[in-house]
């Protein structure tokens, strides 16, 4: 089957949006950071890191990588008209597919996975891929201010209950048991509560965060490819320059005050669910207007080699971590500050980028990308 002609711009962005969600993910991989109020814990370098991350990278990386995900699907299936091809058979093994690697390495490796969750909301979002694309932005905005009902009423009326400074842990172990099967000397020791944090994980994934999270950007990323996004930014990139700089302005002041700490808790959950996206909007819009120029194209040109190679970029990245954090290997977790952990994941990230053009020289696509080709098309 022949191959259409990537997008520069999509494969970048996507690269980018790697380091993004490594930057992201170091801090579950190396603190238990969704247990604690971090920022109680740090002092010194620190702080100015994790108030940096909270601004330019929390809730600002995971909706690019979603809408990229849309975005691709949507390819997906005009590639397919294109061809005469059976568009849904086609698209269900390939999610099919996700869903099995998502639950290997949700369960084996990392609780934070992602490809289960893309997975089950690509599902539901190939059903609405022939509607035109204001409908499906139309769609998209409902589901997102639903979100915020959703996911704000219970938070206040926790607080309202048990006070601001108190949190409600759904899961049945403490956080020390966390940090004890972090550090064990084996990697049995780690796989008991992984285990329990991914059926937490899947079980928000199918009530919630599918419809509610995820599937708002990916019905945007489809709606976009309809619009075709990328043409239009290539005819007058001034102007999505000028839009995004916006977003990103006001996205960060929406941000500042939970940054700072001048912000309760439930401002600081607003701020995540609104401000995250204006200024993932504004990433994207940028981004893509420096592609448009010869030097934005050749300085961003290294990230479209791991862009190209991502689902092996992104499981590489947790099997190393694993190795780093946990008894698998050296067993860091909890014991770096976080600017070591940072400075680990940079350098991670930066083999990648070197591997992944080396590895582009002399293949055409990852391994993982491979297999899920062959099962996909079944050729």
């Amino acid at each position: 089957m022949n191959r259409p002609q990537r997008l520069f711009e999509l494969d970048a962005l996507r690269g980018m949006s790697l380091l993004g969600i490594v930057l992201m993910n170091i801090l579950i991989f190396s603190f238990p950071y969704d247990n604690i109020d971090l920022t109680k814990h740090l002092s010194g370098f620190d702080v100015t890191i994790i108030r940096s991350v909270k601004l330019i990278i929390i809730s600002s990386f995971y909706p690019i990588f979603t809408f990229l995900f849309g975005y691709g699907l949507a390819i997906m299936y005009q590639n397919t008209q294109r061809k005469q091809l059976r568009f849904y058979p086609i698209i269900y093994r390939r999610l099919f597919f996700l869903l099995v690697v998502g639950l290997l390495h949700g369960y084996f490796i990392f609780s934070g996975d992602i490809l289960f969750t893309y997975a089950v909301t690509g599902m539901v979002a190939v059903l609405l891929i022939k509607l035109s694309k204001n409908t499906l932005t139309s769609i998209a905005l409902i589901l997102f201010m639903v979100k915020i009902i959703v996911i704000l009423m219970p938070v206040v009326i926790l607080h309202a209950m048990y006070g601001p400074d108190n949190s409600f842990n759904m899961l049945s172990h403490s956080v020390q048991d966390l940090i004890n099967s972090r550090q064990s000397s084996s990697y049995l020791d780690f796989l008991p509560i992984n285990m329990e944090e991914n059926n937490y994980s899947i079980l928000d994934t199918l009530t919630i965060s599918a419809i509610f999270e995820f599937l708002p950007y990916i019905l945007i990323g489809i709606a976009a490819q309809k619009f075709d996004l990328i043409s239009h930014i290539r005819a007058v990139p001034q102007k999505y320059l000028k839009w995004g700089i916006l977003a990103i302005v006001v996205g960060y002041i929406y941000k500042l005050p939970s940054v700072i700490y001048y912000a309760d808790e439930t401002y600081k959950l607003v701020s995540s669910l609104l401000a995250g996206p204006i200024v993932a909007t504004g990433y994207i819009l940028v981004f893509c207007y420096l592609c448009q120029t010869v030097k934005g194209k050749n300085w961003l040109s290294v990230f479209a080699f791991p862009g190209k190679l991502s689902m092996s970029v992104y499981l590489t990245q947790s099997i190393i971590f694993l190795y780093i954090y946990t008894g698998a290997g050296f067993a860091l977790y909890n014991k770096l500050t976080l600017a070591q952990s940072y400075t680990l994941a940079i350098l991670v990230y930066m083999v990648q980028l070197v591997v992944s053009y080396l590895y582009l020289k002399r293949y055409k696509q990852g391994s993982f990308e491979w297999i899920w080709r062959k099962f996909t098309y079944l050729k």
